[in-house]
């Protein structure tokens, strides 16, 4: 295997679809997202991409059987005639962070691909790190085109997760999620780019949740987050369980404080 390569499964009908991206990062995040959406929509695997810029090793799978990393595409239709339907992408992994050139070929052997399924918005989510967490994880947004800012603002307006729009601060957008968007827009797409505050060292679902409401804010759609919500409540046990040990490691190496002198009495 020379390139990155799409194996198609099937060839899906859709109606002006909505790309969106959940690839392993930060917290897992955007893969959680992605997973609990597909699995609630029932949405159908229809290619997988293969690519030689992937980590060269293979996945055990049951029995002992073993298959190559790869991201897969999935499709859902929408029963609304109106409504758009979606194009949804997670997977083993992105491509090593070291391995510039793999990523700009990977992200646009997806945007060949949906392409050629008549997509023009793109929604990417991921984690966004931060030194610690108070209350519920916000959102940070970013857009392809300033004049989409108010568009989505609008969308998101009475979302139940604070989005966070950086006017002044800038920044940067690391691998697919980043990627998907710039390389798009050159294509005369547009779209979104949702990032969920998490610690990033653990499994953050929390966070995955916090963005998959995001998205279906945007989309229009009611999406059951029962499932996604037992898994946060394990991320903030474990959270938990990890900032005790953290004060108890603290504890432990802090000298002691010094003993005053007992002067007594006369």
């Amino acid at each position: 295997m020379k390139e990155t390569i799409v194996h198609v499964l099937e060839r899906p009908r859709l109606r002006d679809p909505v790309f969106i991206e959940g690839l392993p990062g930060i917290g897992l995040v955007g893969k959680l997202a992605a997973e609990h959406l597909i699995q609630e929509l029932n949405a159908v695997k229809f290619a997988e991409l293969y690519s030689p810029h992937f980590m060269h090793q293979v996945l055990i799978k049951k029995n002992s059987v073993v298959e190559l990393m790869k991201n897969e595409f999935y499709y859902w239709k929408n029963p609304d005639e109106k409504g758009r339907d979606l194009i949804i992408i997670t997977g083993d992994q992105q491509v090593a962070p070291t391995d510039s050139p793999g990523h700009y070929e990977v992200v646009g052997r997806m945007l060949d691909f949906v392409s050629e399924f008549g997509t023009r918005e793109i929604i990417t989510m991921g984690g966004y790190q931060v030194p610690e967490l108070q209350g519920e994880p916000r959102v940070l947004a970013a857009v392809t085109h300033e004049e989409l800012v108010g568009y989505y603002q609008e969308k998101l307006k009475d979302c139940s997760v604070e989005v966070i729009w950086r006017e002044d601060e800038g920044g940067a957008i690391v691998g697919a999620a980043g990627l998907l968007l710039g390389m798009g827009k050159l294509r005369s797409m547009y779209g979104i780019s949702l990032l969920g505050e998490s610690l990033g060292y653990i499994v953050d679902a929390k966070s995955a949740k916090s963005v998959l409401l995001a998205v279906t804010r945007i989309l229009g759609l009611e999406v059951d987050m029962t499932a996604l919500e037992e898994r946060a409540r394990e991320t903030e046990e474990i959270l938990r369980k990890v900032q005790e040990m953290q004060r108890a490691m603290l504890e432990q190496t802090m000298p002691p404080a010094p003993e005053e002198e007992d002067r007594g009495y006369l």
